[in-house]
């Protein structure tokens, strides 16, 4: 005997599959957010306790070019983009820019995290649509754009903060043609904007499918 068809109405919405793939991606979320904030409290905690503390990205002004290059004729030139410094001493208003600086990294991380855990659970109940979870895709696009933004600019103050305790002997002093570290240097990497621009695009989409779903309701 062939089984019947049951009626559209009786099919489950999720199949077996999905329930696993939202569940595994929920566990997955809380498993990044918790690594993240236990990660972000040590970091920040090394950075204010390490001494020496190394601080990495160090822009460099008239660099020597690397000696292995010299002897390779293809090689037209050659020169190194920055520098790794292992500074004993640092003052408190530098470490405090670098911690600031992996505090707000991990918070993004961690609220994208938990918004993706709160999405996938709201699926799970069949309920994708809501006040909260638009809120909280929001949030998340506000925390990625000022939290990615805000952690390049701390890093690059905090940079600047160890070249100015350093003094002249590592800008060049009077010889300008001196290999010297770059006084402030930031290149800003756009990522950040982009992410949250197109998390802020999904909020409204599922703005307007809560929306279309409360009119739906409304019909039956």
């Amino acid at each position: 005997m062939n089984a019947t068809t049951p009626p559209v109405d009786e099919r489950p919405v999720m199949s077996r599959g999905d329930r696993f793939a939202l569940g595994a991606t929920a566990a997955l979320a809380g498993l990044v957010a918790l690594g993240s904030a236990v990660g972000g409290v040590l970091s920040v905690v090394q950075v204010l306790r390490d001494d020496p503390l190394t601080i990495h990205g160090f822009e460099l002004v008239n660099a020597r070019p690397p000696e292995v290059t010299e002897p390779v004729e293809q090689v037209t030139a050659a020169w190194y983009d920055s520098a790794t410094l292992s500074v004993a001493g640092l003052p408190d208003s530098a470490r405090w820019l670098f911690a600031g600086q992996s505090a707000v990294t991990a918070l993004a991380v961690v609220g994208v995290s938990l918004t993706l855990l709160w999405l996938a659970l709201r699926v799970l109940r069949t309920r994708p649509f809501g006040h909260s979870v638009t809120a909280a895709l929001v949030a998340s696009a506000l925390l990625i754009i000022i939290g990615g933004t805000a952690a390049q600019l701390l890093e690059a103050a905090g940079r600047a903060a160890v070249v100015d305790h350093l003094g002249p002997a590592v800008t060049g002093g009077a010889d300008p043609s001196a290999e010297s570290l770059l006084a402030f240097g930031l290149s800003v990497d756009l990522a950040p904007i982009g992410v949250g621009l197109a998390l802020a695009v999904v909020a409204l989409a599922f703005q307007i499918g809560a929306r279309m779903q409360r009119d739906t309701e409304g019909l039956v």
